[in-house]
């Protein structure tokens, strides 16, 4: 193996390295980090009164399906009822 060809095969590994080093140990300002916090800490709150309001949606959308699907079954065995009753009239 020459070193053309190792440089080739150690490339994706060292790129990986320099990427890693300069997303993790970039400018990084303590008290911009402070207060990315504090607005995290609020989003966080707020997603979850949002998450916490889907899931009730989502609650009342699965009853009320329910609620169809039972409805709609009791529709199919009382046109099977009429449907039989017809035949046998007949």
């Amino acid at each position: 193996m020459n070193w053309l060809q190792l440089l080739a095969f150690l490339a994706c590994p060292l790129m990986m390295l320099f990427c890693m080093k300069g997303m993790f140990g970039g400018n990084k300002n303590k008290k911009t980090g402070a207060v990315n916090t504090s607005v995290s800490q609020q989003e966080s709150q707020q997603l979850q009164i949002k998450m916490a309001d889907l899931m009730e949606q989502n609650h009342k959308q699965m009853k009320e399906i329910e609620d169809l699907k039972a409805k709609q079954s009791n529709n199919v065995v009382q046109l099977a009822d009429e449907r039989l009753s017809k035949w046998e009239i007949s």
